[in-house]
């Protein structure tokens, strides 16, 4: 087993329209024309996530952080649900959302610049260890989940994870370009 870090990027456009909770953050207002963020665990069989980091930066001015609660979702490619589009909601099942092998949650107080600062800026930035996300509507203390989020790829598996990345409560980040880097620490091995 090694430990490895994969990061990959979205753009959601610049529409003014706000999020509401359960909304897809994504790079394209059509269904058919999303790319979701992936990451290539080629070479791999199983692992573990054990940390996700979201940072974005906006085109122009400062990023808005206010009521940005959002979920990062983690699938194998396969198991991923249908896109959306940018700002649909998308209410992703029960039964659908027990495909995931993780979830994290970036609570809309944790933003911080890159260098630890709680000012506004160009860019923020937030890393969240493994924990059980607890489905209520209010915000309450998350479980640190140590073992991480188990994961086993079968023989017949395209070794890719996507991530699905949603709003949780209204969010109004301006109408400007705003691009999300996700970044998943994992040990991986054969």
């Amino acid at each position: 087993m090694r430990i490895i870090r994969l990061r990959s990027t979205i753009a959601r456009p610049a529409v003014a329209t706000a999020y509401t909770a359960g909304d897809e953050i994504s790079n394209n207002a059509s269904a058919g024309s999303v790319v979701r963020a992936t990451f290539n665990l080629a070479g791999f069989r199983r692992g573990r996530i054990f940390a996700a980091m979201l940072d974005f930066t906006a085109a122009s001015g400062n990023v808005v952080t206010t009521n940005a609660d959002l979920e990062l979702l983690i699938f194998k490619t396969g198991d991923v649900p249908a896109a959306v589009g940018d700002n649909v909601t998308h209410p992703i099942a029960a039964a659908t959302r027990a495909l995931a092998v993780g979830g994290f949650r970036f609570d809309d107080t944790g933003w911080t610049g890159p260098l630890g600062t709680v000012a506004a800026g160009a860019s923020q930035v937030q890393a969240v260890g493994a924990h059980v996300v607890q489905p209520l509507a209010t915000n309450v203390l998350q479980y640190p989940w140590p073992q991480g989020f188990a994961f086993e790829f079968l023989d017949d598996d395209t070794r890719t994870f996507t991530a699905v990345l949603r709003a949780l409560a209204a969010w109004d980040p301006t109408g400007i370009v705003n691009t999300f880097g996700i970044t998943i620490d994992i040990e991986a091995g054969q």
